[in-house]
């Protein structure tokens, strides 16, 4: 018996007012699809915004804004500051994810999902 893993298309756009690395790039798409893993079909689009904090006074002055739409039109905006860009995206995605589990948790309590749902 062979069992077919599901391949999921969404969005992820990656939106920097510099020029983006390719590197970066890929280290951003790769980063998204393996912390919402379980929950990436729940996911439409996300858009990923780098940008540097101008006069900061402290090390954190690398901004990452992700602002993810869900399977039902709900928007999710999570904005983290930090060091570096890849510090400020892994600790954006841990919060996208909770605010995900949320949502979901919610539409399975009050009935307007089932569990086998499919995008």
């Amino acid at each position: 018996m062979k069992f077919f893993q599901r391949r999921f298309i969404v969005d992820v756009i990656l939106d920097s007012k510099e020029l983006a690395e390719p590197e970066l790039k890929t280290f951003t798409e790769n980063r998204v699809k393996c912390s919402l893993k379980r929950l990436f079909w729940l996911v439409r689009k996300i858009k990923i915004r780098y940008s540097a904090v101008p006069q900061s006074k402290t090390l954190c002055n690398q901004n990452c804004l992700i602002e993810l739409q869900t399977f039902d039109h709900q928007t999710i905006e999570v904005s983290v500051t930090a060091r570096d860009k890849r510090t400020a995206l892994e600790m954006g995605l841990k919060k996208v994810y909770k605010h995900v589990q949320k949502i979901f948790h919610k539409a399975q309590k009050y009935g307007r999902m089932s569990r086998h749902v499919y995008v």
